[in-house]
């Protein structure tokens, strides 16, 4: 008895199999991975909000109203593994006043969050460091909506 398969390709039509199959696949797992990464993200957002330990009210309102002071003061933004780095050209003592009120209430905020305020010599920028993991360089990303700043240089 002879064995007969069932399909006959050429490598012609191999080659057009798998690239309609790889087409197909690509189709079908772009907008569903997009769906879970819109989906995690909305997770990962709720999760923050949730777990803030601010409770007064006036003081939430003041760290929002410093948060978007000082987020349109942002020189640039750069990415480390574990943390991003916040970097301010202007050092007058106005800045530095909001920026430790800002760190102070974001403590209060979330305790687990680690914090660099680095000063720069002759008057140099100020940074401010967030993050000491992944999961909390994710969460500052996202909290402090660093999507809306110039693209993070990668350091």
């Amino acid at each position: 008895m002879e064995y007969t398969p069932l399909f006959s390709f050429t490598p012609k039509k191999m080659k057009s199999f798998i690239l309609t199959g790889f087409v197909c696949l690509v189709t079908l797992v772009c907008p569903a991975q997009s769906k879970l990464t819109k989906s995690m993200e909305t997770d990962l957002k709720k999760k923050i909000a949730l777990a803030c330990k601010l409770t007064d009210h006036d003081q939430i309102k003041r760290m929002n109203e410093l948060h978007q002071t000082l987020f349109k003061k942002v020189a640039r933004a750069v990415e480390h593994p574990t943390s991003y780095e916040l970097i301010f050209n202007q050092s007058d003592n106005a800045m530095i006043a909001d920026l430790t009120e800002f760190i102070k209430f974001e403590r209060q905020c979330c305790p687990w969050l680690v914090f660099h305020l680095t000063f720069q010599p002759e008057e140099g920028p100020i940074s401010v460091g967030m993050g000491n993991s992944e999961e909390t360089k994710q969460m500052v990303y996202l909290d402090m909506e660093l999507d809306k700043l110039q693209q993070p240089v990668s350091k």
